[in-house]
């Protein structure tokens, strides 16, 4: 019995970014089959030949339902009873140091299911960007993806798979954990950015893509500034360097330039202190 990694790709330059490279190369040292799921038609030629040499299957999808979306149709071609475990995992993380640890720990955990982190706004739910399912979990997950296929609003992505799954395994008398904590916090904001300082100190190997490029959406602004959250990606580049483990060159990750423009970083900073400064008066009035 082997093991399987679906990988969801979106991405929009000509080329496979180097970070998902870095991290399919890693993929492929931990699971067995390994397939990189895109909705390019078509791969650059250097990429395809790269991804090739390194046994790592192709398949190109529709792009629809979003990284839900890719998993659902790529399960639908691959035959998963042949595996004895599967991964969801899909690139909004840069892989900064190897999934030893997280896959030692995940083969001595019982739990059926396995994530990197929890949640537990709305419910407490694993979030869905590595997602681990031993051999009995796999025909729930089918018989899930079989009733509710693709979705195409984001929002009922986030209430029907991303938090919906974990509510379905609890109902089904499945177990699931998270390799990290998140230190007591159990509040609204999501922990892959109010926890990150403490879960690289922890040890994970991943952080978010849009912590290293500044690939934030407008309207996740306003909420990392609520948030307090430090958007200098400078600043997560100093807590990386520190490690002695790093797979992935942190000068090229810099290189690649970030996606949003000084004006708007100094809007944002500005909006995160006049938050931080009205806050206290707000509680004041509020408890009043």
């Amino acid at each position: 019995m082997k093991s399987l990694c679906l990988f969801a790709s979106y991405f929009k330059s000509e080329s496979v970014p180097y970070y998902v490279h870095v991290y399919l190369k890693e993929l492929k040292r931990q699971f067995e089959d390994v397939y990189f799921l895109t909705s390019k038609e078509k791969l650059h030629e250097t990429d395809e030949s790269v991804l090739k040499r390194n046994n790592i299957h192709i398949l190109h999808l529709q792009n629809k339902g979003f990284d839900f979306g890719l998993w659902y149709q790529a399960l639908q071609k691959i035959d998963v009873n042949a595996h004895n475990s599967l991964a969801l995992v899909n690139d909004s993380c840069v892989l900064f140091k190897s999934l030893d640890g997280f896959m030692n720990w995940a083969e001595r955990d019982l739990s059926d299911i396995k994530g990197m982190t929890r949640s537990e706004a709305i419910f407490p739910h694993l979030q869905s960007y590595f997602l681990l399912l031993n051999k009995k979990a796999i025909p729930y997950l089918l018989s899930y993806f079989n009733e509710h296929k693709l979705l195409k609003d984001i929002s009922d992505v986030i209430q029907i798979y991303e938090v919906g799954l974990s509510r379905f395994w609890y109902e089904k008398g499945l177990t699931i954990s998270s390799y990290l904590d998140n230190d007591g916090y159990t509040g609204e904001f999501s922990p892959y950015y109010f926890c990150v300082e403490e879960h690289i100190k922890k040890g994970i190997p991943l952080i978010k893509k849009k912590i290293i490029y500044c690939s934030y959406r407008r309207d996740e602004l306003h909420t990392l500034a609520r948030m307090n959250f430090n958007i200098d990606r400078g600043h997560y580049f100093s807590l990386l360097s520190g490690k002695k483990d790093l797979i992935i060159d942190l000068n090229i990750l810099k290189s690649e330039g970030i996606k949003m423009s000084g004006w708007e970083i100094a809007v944002y900073n500005l909006k995160r202190f006049a938050i931080r400064l009205l806050r206290p008066i707000y509680k004041l009035i509020k408890n009043a």
